[in-house]
């Protein structure tokens, strides 16, 4: 089983002001707490092309009681974040913290010119190993993933028109 992520995103500044932005650690603690997310940095490496983050992610709305037992109240996971300047992307790696199946999800997201402003173009694919629930858990880690993204669309796009 696998789910693809496709998420766009559009905004009205060029693609390096919208990377400056969402890989400053400090500006997505804010965008975070803002979304109702817990946060915890686990680990944070500099590179050359742009920092590696690890963080625990946990999302404050209940689950569904189908999947309760196998992630808990909340669905939480540990996300590993490569930023890279030169390609104006980040590569990232999500690991939910659900109990006896294994996960694997991973993809980019990528800011990319078009017109006068630019679009977050997140791609990837979220894949289950678990007997009859594995793809609605894929369905709920990706309506999860979706839904936080346009928040933090949203989120952003009022920053930006804030701070222009």
């Amino acid at each position: 089983m696998t789910t693809q992520i496709l998420i766009e995103d559009h905004f009205d500044c060029p693609p390096q002001k919208l990377y400056e932005l969402l890989s400053d650690n400090s500006f997505d603690d804010a965008l975070m707490k803002a979304l109702n997310m817990g946060k915890q940095l686990i680990s944070e490496t500099k590179k050359a092309d742009g920092p590696e983050l690890k963080i625990r992610l946990t999302n404050a709305e209940e689950i569904p009681a189908i999947a309760k037992k196998f992630t808990g109240d909340h669905l939480s996971y540990v996300e590993t974040r490569t930023w890279s300047q030169k390609k104006l992307a980040n590569t990232w790696v999500i690991v939910p913290e659900v109990k006896g199946a294994n996960v694997d999800a991973k993809g980019v997201t990528e800011f990319v010119a078009e017109g006068n402003g630019c679009v977050r173009r997140t791609k990837g694919a979220i894949s289950v190993s678990l007997p009859l629930i594995g793809k609605k858990i894929e369905e709920m880690v990706l309506q999860s993933i979706t839904d936080t993204f346009k928040k933090n669309a949203d989120y952003c796009r009022d920053y930006l028109s804030k701070h222009k």
